[in-house]
């Protein structure tokens, strides 16, 4: 019972960041989630080391914010992710396409890739959403739904479903996650403007190398339970 009670702690806390992170690449920051990220305690950083220092760089931020925030982070969010008044490719453009593809081009064999993973476990796209599937916002909520997913398993004590979706999460991870975005990252890095944006493409990256030996970890422990 202490396994499922820990498993599933570990599952929580990875759904709400990937979530969170997938929230702040989808569009721009608005009030209510800079409230929200005002009173947010961050972590440690787990021993990663460019994790903790973007999570400082964030608390930082949140803790001495200028006069008009919002509008600096929607005037470098528009020039980072979106090229806004900006000449060549100086930008990071956030579709795996673009990393992955030989001309750098959107809706590749990347967004078809991902489009079959999404229809597998029976999701589509909203409407309302006018970017491809392989937006990094997209990716990252679906890897939310994958420990969602494992959750619900580990509710039902099925390790044999765990060890499933567990594997699921880290074919996703190193097909679709760090196969790209550490380049992502580092353009991000680059051109922003924002500490803020800075600090998230640290945490993004650092939090993305961490996940594999997490999920190296869990996968090894549920091998134990199913064999049991």
């Amino acid at each position: 019972m202490e396994k499922i009670v820990e498993y599933l702690a570990i599952m929580e806390n990875r759904e709400n960041l990937y979530r969170f992170l997938g929230r702040l690449y989808k569009i721009e920051v608005d009030q209510t989630l800079l409230d929200q990220m005002e009173g947010m305690c961050f972590p440690a950083g787990d021993g990663e080391d460019e994790l903790a220092e973007g999570y400082r760089m964030l608390e930082v931020y949140c803790t001495h914010l200028g006069s008009d925030p919002l509008t600096d982070l929607a005037v470098d969010y528009a020039r980072v992710f979106l090229g806004a008044g900006i000449a060549g490719n100086e930008a990071a453009y956030p579709y795996e396409s673009v990393y992955t593809s030989p001309k750098r081009l959107i809706m590749q064999d990347a967004r078809d890739q991902v489009v079959a993973a999404y229809r597998a476990k029976g999701l589509a796209k909203l409407e309302t959403l006018d970017f491809p599937e392989d937006h990094i916002a997209l990716e990252l909520e679906f890897m939310a739904h994958l420990c969602h997913e494992t959750q619900q398993a580990l509710v039902k004590r099925d390790w044999l479903a765990v060890s499933v979706c567990l594997k699921e999460q880290m074919g996703f991870l190193v097909q679709h996650l760090l196969n790209w975005v550490p380049a992502f990252c580092a353009d991000t890095k680059e051109y922003a403007e924002t500490e803020f944006y800075q600090a998230v493409a640290k945490i993004t990256n650092g939090y993305l190398h961490l996940e594999r030996s997490i999920l190296e970890e869990l996968i090894e422990g549920t091998a134990v339970e199913v064999g049991a």
